[in-house]
């Protein structure tokens, strides 16, 4: 990956390129809008491209042969704003090649055209705009390094000399190798561009689509330790409502008693006989009695897979509508929980981490 370095205001000699992440969304800002599509710039973004325009955007712009721009409604805003761009700008090209890496947030997918060419008119004249597919992003994508990858061979064949690409945070962090702030750009020559390519295509140990950006680098040990918000997807609203429950880090939803119950329910059911007499009230019978509220003891494993969370002995019924603010409605839910099932990994795999890599 690319080493970070300062950016010019202006273009370097020979062929390179110009990375520019999109200014301030709405989910930046706001964890509700994590899970509302193809969010739009904020106020504050608008006057981040205006102050772009004037401190480098102008000149890097105009300047530039090819403005590859993802078809996000923020980075189309981006580099209309930013570059000063035209309706019948012919260097445009809109390409979902340089779209954001599907997260699993909402705010990664983009929304019908017909909303976008309403919200976006001098849009649609742009190159590439009228091609895309009405749902072009769920469309089938290969692992996101690999993508990178592609696009990066893309802008290498290209025979324009200075090309901008106006795409997003976790895309262009593969290239440039670090996060870019709203609104920032970074110029690479050519060679940077292929020791980037080389490196999205080398495999290594990660688990880059689990945590955000901040903690792919990290050691199991620290993401062991960390806040619930390093868990991608999960976001600062949704770690709250979770440590209203209890769980405030990796490892304490790891080992959270809730979860663990859930995942065994979830585990022995399959294994359960149907018709067999319940001994759960017999001395020295099976039963999970001490897990479970009184009106739930004795019931069959395969029923306890729709029950609310609160038949658990310890949650009251007033803790189900915060379960099902986060996508959990039964204790099948929880058990089979993707952010349970990576803690408990991360927490799994952390015991085994040795401090310097060696054996």
């Amino acid at each position: 990956m690319a080493k970070r370095k300062s950016s010019p205001d202006d273009w370097e000699e020979g062929r390179c390129f110009c990375f520019v992440r999109h200014a301030q969304a709405l989910h930046n800002v706001c964890d509700d809008n994590l899970w509302t599509p193809d969010n739009p710039l904020t106020p504050e973004g608008e006057q981040q491209c205006q102050k772009a325009h004037e401190e480098w955007g102008r000149n890097i712009f105009d300047s530039a042969d090819l403005v590859i721009v993802s078809p996000m409604t923020r980075a189309l805003q981006t580099a209309y704003l930013i570059g000063g761009l035209k309706p019948d700008d012919k260097r445009i090209l809109v390409s979902p090649a340089c779209a954001e890496h599907l997260s699993g947030a909402t705010c990664d997918e983009g929304r019908p055209l017909d909303d976008v060419r309403r919200d976006l008119p001098w849009a649609q004249g742009w190159r590439g705009f009228a091609d895309l597919p009405e749902n072009w992003w769920t469309e089938e994508r290969p692992e996101e390094a690999l993508r990178v990858a592609t696009f990066l061979r893309f802008l290498q064949e290209r025979s324009e000399r200075r090309i901008v690409v106006v795409s997003h945070g976790a895309f262009l962090g593969y290239i440039v190798g670090y996060q870019l702030e709203n609104a920032q750009k970074h110029i690479m020559t050519l060679e940077d561009s292929q020791i980037a390519k080389k490196a999205c295509e080398r495999s290594s140990f990660n688990i880059g689509f689990a945590v955000i950006r901040q903690y792919e680098d990290a050691p199991l040990k620290r993401l062991a330790k960390a806040p619930l918000t390093c868990l991608q997807g999960l976001g600062r609203k949704h770690a709250a409502m979770l440590a209203s429950l209890g769980p405030k880090t990796v490892n304490d939803l790891a080992n959270w008693k809730f979860a663990r119950w859930a995942e065994s329910i979830c585990i022995l059911s399959p294994v359960e006989q149907d018709g067999s007499r319940d001994v759960s009230k017999i001395e020295s019978k099976m039963n999970i009695s001490k897990a479970l509220d009184k009106e739930w003891e004795g019931w069959a494993m395969s029923f306890l897979l729709d029950a609310p969370l609160s038949a658990f002995a310890g949650l009251t019924p007033a803790k189900d509508p915060v379960f099902k603010s986060i996508g959990l409605t039964c204790i099948k839910d929880l058990g089979e929980w993707k952010y349970y099932r990576w803690a408990k990994a991360i927490c799994a795999l952390a015991e085994v981490e040795s401090e310097n890599g060696s054996s």
